[in-house]
């Protein structure tokens, strides 16, 4: 009960809010958009039982949640501009915080590019190869957090195997062995991460959402894409409603974010330095 509580509560409310769109939205899209536009906007679905506990996001013809930069041309602020927020690493930050390895807040890429002794994009190929697929043995023996990421993998394969039901890092759900197939120590590991990742947002989202229904906020959570959230943001409510909304996602600094601002969803602005220095952050 406490979890899906917790679920219907942040993405019912990211719902209610919908998402204005532009005049020419049945041409980006097609007409079947049309019939599905209500007040000039259209509204997300969130699907909540997925077998990873990540939640789909369509409604009508529309996949909110696997939009090219083409159609997102069609979504426009009611307010006055778009801000996203996007986390950096967070799979790997997440993972790190659960198996007890800290990362700097500077780039995780960037740091862990000087283990594996190449560029920034190299380095960020090869996490994420590491972290999802076979890990090579010299990297796990080398390099402490893929070492951790590796006992983790095998305690949580281990209890899978030798119980009826496995808990998830954050909220304790259970995750019956009856309900996942073709399972192996990775498909395993994926799972988890993705369960982790949604918990951990859900948490978020429930501390966040009620400061934007406090009296005289007029800025909206509109959409929710797994590592990255779009507001819809009034200028009336101050810049300093935009750091708290940051710093909240940012759990006070443990998971940074990356800032961009737009006039529509397509054309998005990165001013994560710009940001940081007005508000002293890094």
């Amino acid at each position: 009960d406490y979890y899906m509580n917790d679920f219907i509560k942040a993405f019912g409310s990211i719902e209610t809010n919908g998402v204005k769109v532009s005049d020419d939205v049945c041409d980006i899209f097609d007409m079947r958009v049309k019939k599905h536009i209500s007040d000039g906007k259209l509204y997300s679905n969130y699907f909540l039982w997925t077998s990873t506990g990540r939640p789909s996001n369509s409604f009508g013809s529309v996949n909110f949640a696997a939009l090219d930069s083409e159609k997102r041309k069609a979504f426009l602020p009611e307010n006055d501009i778009f801000v996203e927020y996007d986390y950096d690493a967070y799979h790997l930050r997440l993972i790190a915080d659960i198996v007890g390895y800290e990362f700097p807040k500077e780039s995780v890429h960037k740091y862990m590019s000087k283990y594996y002794k190449c560029d920034y994009e190299k380095s960020k190929k090869l996490s994420f190869k590491y972290l999802y697929g076979k890990t090579p043995k010299e990297v796990i023996e080398t390099n402490d957090f893929f070492r951790k990421v590796e006992e983790y993998k095998n305690r949580r394969w281990e209890e899978y195997r030798n119980k009826e039901f496995i808990l998830t890092d954050i909220y304790n759900k259970r995750i019956f062995r009856r309900n996942l197939s073709n399972m192996n120590k990775n498909k395993l590991f994926n799972y988890l991460i993705q369960v982790m990742e949604t918990e951990n947002n859900m948490k978020m989202l429930n501390t966040l959402i009620p400061k934007f229904n406090k009296k005289n906020v007029e800025s909206r959570l509109i959409l929710y894409s797994y590592d990255s959230f779009l507001f819809d943001y009034d200028n009336n409510d101050g810049e300093k409603f935009l750091q708290d909304v940051k710093n909240e996602i940012e759990h006070k600094g443990k998971y940074p974010t990356s800032v961009s601002v737009g006039k529509n969803y397509h054309d998005m602005t990165d001013v994560t330095e710009k940001f940081n220095e007005k508000f002293n952050t890094k």
